[in-house]
């Protein structure tokens, strides 16, 4: 089966007109395209099984760190394929590259939204306990307000205004 895999994806790239060192390319791609996917996974087993609440932001997550990895990864490769080994670029290999840097994105959101279904049961529990702490930390704060006497009391006698 993966030989069959293989060779269709060999026959994509001829579909590209990619004609030199397909198999490099083959390589590249597939290795770029599983560790975003793989990222993806990671980042929401992480979150998965961790004690926090809320998801990291985007920037301080393993699937956009390597995201923006792979990304910079392919783009040396291109620049290096197409200047110094088959010195040209035609329209076809751009739509290839742009759509696999399309992908790489698009791959590790799945991978992530792929472990959200399986685990769930835990990522609603983690949302209820958020919406359940948060609401608790709005009633604390009503009641403070509530509770809390006015810290700047009306002055008896108003400034006057000048020029009246």
């Amino acid at each position: 089966m993966e030989v069959a895999m293989a060779e269709a994806y060999l026959e994509l790239l001829k579909a590209f007109n990619f004609t030199e060192m397909q198999a490099w390319i083959a390589v590249i791609s597939a290795f770029l395209f599983t560790s975003n996917l793989l990222g993806g996974i990671l980042s929401a087993l992480f979150f998965a099984n961790s004690s926090q609440l809320q998801p990291r932001p985007l920037k301080e997550r393993i699937s956009f760190r390597l995201f923006l990895f792979s990304e910079i990864i392919l783009w040396v490769f291109v620049f290096f394929y197409h200047v110094f080994m088959i010195e040209e670029i035609i329209l076809a290999h751009l739509v290839y590259w742009i759509s696999a840097t399309m992908m790489l994105p698009l791959l590790a959101i799945i991978g992530s939204q792929v472990m959200y279904v399986v685990f769930s049961g835990r990522m609603k529990a983690k949302e209820a306990e958020l919406k359940r702490r948060q609401s608790a930390v709005r009633e604390q704060r009503r009641k403070a307000m509530e509770d809390a006497p006015a810290e700047h009391p009306a002055p008896k006698h108003p400034m006057p205004k000048h020029g009246h």
